[in-house]
C-alpha cells in the first residue's frame, strides 16, 4: 500500500505542485516585501510672526503629547493683548454712558419734550459706542489667539525628524509659512508594500495584516489603499498598514514582510 507523506515535506511538495499549475489553495496567505515609513509625518510652523526664543528639542529626540517644541518671544504678544484689554475697559465706559444718555433722551421724547432729531442722534451714538466696544473685544480675543499660536506643541507622542530654525531667528509666515519643526509618531509606524490588483484581492481598510521583520512580528490594520498609475498605464496599488511599535526597535526605512490574507 502506498503511504502519503503528510508532514511538512508533503505540504511543501503540494504547494509547489499547485504553484506549477498556476493555482493556490483557498485561504493561503501570500507574502510581499515592503518597507517601514513614518506614521503621521507632520510639518509644523507658526501662523504668527516673531523671534524664536525657545527651542527645547533636537532632531532625533522623542517627545510626549503636549511637549513644547518651539516658542516665540512672548513680549510683543503679551503687550498687544494688554493694550487691547485696556481699550475694552475704556470703550465699555463710553458705551455704558451712551446707553444711559439714549434712555434719558427717550424718556424726554416719550413726554413730548425731546425732538425726533435728538432721539435719533442719541440712538446713533449708543450704537456707535457699543460697536467700538465690541470691536475692542474682538481685537483682544484675536491678540489672545496670536499669543497662544506663538508656541508649537507636539500633537501626539512623536519623534522629532528635523529642526529647521534656531534661537534668535525671525519667523515671518505672511507669504510662505516656513517648516520650523518636522515630527512623526514615535509609537506607530506604517508598513508600505506595492501590490498588483490580483495581490490586493479582497483586502479592505481595517483588515488585519501581520508584518514581520527577522524573528519579530506585529499585527497591524490596513490604514490606506492607494491606486497608482504607472508610466505604461498599468494600475498598481500601495497598501499601508499601521502598526504599534511597542518595544520593537524598528525604524523607518527598514525592510519588512507582509503576510497577505487569502481570498
Amino acid at each position: 500500500m502506498k503511504v502519503f507523506n503528510t508532514g511538512q515535506d508533503g505540504v511543501r511538495r503540494t504547494l509547489a505542485f499547485l504553484l506549477l499549475l498556476g493555482t493556490s489553495p483557498a485561504g493561503l496567505a501570500g507574502e510581499v516585501e515592503g518597507e517601514l515609513t513614518f506614521a503621521d509625518r507632520v510639518s509644523l510652523s507658526t501662523p504668527v510672526s516673531g523671534v524664536v526664543a525657545e527651542l527645547p528639542v533636537r532632531a532625533g529626540e522623542r517627545v510626549e503629547p503636549g511637549a513644547l517644541l518651539l516658542a516665540l518671544d512672548p513680549t510683543p504678544f503679551d503687550q498687544r493683548h494688554r493694550m487691547a484689554v485696556a481699550e475694552i475697559k475704556a470703550l465699555a465706559l463710553v458705551a455704558d454712558e451712551a446707553a444711559l444718555d439714549a434712555e434719558r433722551v427717550q424718556a424726554l421724547y416719550d413726554r413730548t419734550v425731546g425732538s425726533d432729531s435728538e432721539r435719533a442722534l442719541a440712538i446713533i451714538e449708543r450704537e456707535r459706542a457699543a460697536g467700538e466696544r465690541d470691536r475692542a473685544r474682538a481685537q483682544a480675543a484675536l491678540r489672545a489667539w496670536q499669543r497662544d499660536q506663538s508656541q508649537l506643541e507636539s500633537p501626539f507622542a512623536a519623534r522629532v525628524l528635523a529642526v529647521n530654525t534656531a534661537v534668535g531667528e525671525v519667523v515671518s509666515p505672511q507669504l510662505t509659512p516656513p517648516t520650523l519643526i518636522e515630527i512623526a509618531r514615535s509609537d506607530q509606524l506604517i508598513a508600505v508594500a506595492p501590490l498588483t490588483a490580483d495581490q490586493l484581492g479582497v483586502i479592505a481598510l481595517g483588515d488585519e495584516i501581520e508584518v514581520r521583520r527577522g524573528g519579530e512580528s506585529r499585527t497591524g490594520k490596513v490604514d490606506a489603499i492607494r491606486a497608482e498609475t504607472e508610466a505604461g498605464g498599468e494600475t498598481r496599488y500601495r497598501v499601508e498598514v499601521r502598526i504599534e511599535r511597542g518595544e520593537l526597535d524598528w525604524r523607518a526605512g527598514q525592510s519588512v514582510t507582509l503576510d497577505l490574507p487569502g481570498d
